[in-house]
């Protein structure tokens, strides 16, 4: 079920792919679909402005206070603190994309030099105890599937009242 380096197979690959699932999803998107709000409140742009926002605020920052401490404490971090003080929610979606693919491929190419003692390390999360960066690293690629299901439906929403008769025979699961 785990590789053999503490990680399950797929982490870092997600982590690699996600930046290029999202662009291919709304790059070419009209506005009205990449700013139309769900039911959360949330947009398609809001989405991707939140992954970036938090890429280095929390996600990478977690690791690295792990691997530079001696099981160190792991403060919290308000997301959409991060995200309101950030002014990412107004960018250009391109330089959203732009921004997350590089720093995303930034940071998976540096955690592809991690050992495996380097995952196994341990830091005390403020709200969820005792972590590895293992359970950092998968904690992340969920989080990014997460986010990639809620962009689906953000744009999926809409065409889903507009099928017409097709809803009666074909209702959504």
């Amino acid at each position: 079920m785990t590789s053999e380096d503490g990680l399950y197979p797929s982490t870092l690959i997600t982590l690699e792919r996600t930046p290029a699932v999202l662009r291919t999803m709304l790059e070419g998107l009209p506005a009205e679909v990449i700013d139309a709000r769900g039911v959360e409140g949330w947009t398609a742009r809001d989405v991707v402005a939140h992954l970036l926002s938090i890429h280095y605020a929390a996600n990478v920052q977690r690791v690295k206070w792990i691997l530079d401490g001696d099981n160190p404490v792991v403060p919290n971090v308000d997301e959409d603190a991060v995200l309101e003080s950030s002014g990412m929610r107004i960018w250009p979606l391109p330089k959203l994309l732009d921004q997350y693919a590089s720093a995303r491929a930034e940071s998976v190419a540096w955690l592809r030099t991690l050992t495996p003692d380097d995952y196994a390390r341990t830091g005390r999360h403020e709200v969820a105890g005792v972590i590895s960066v293992a359970d950092v690293l998968h904690h992340i690629a969920y989080h990014d599937l997460i986010h990639i299901a809620q962009t689906a439906k953000l744009i999926s929403g809409p065409l889903e009242e507009r099928r017409g008769r097709m809803r009666d025979g074909f209702p959504a699961d």
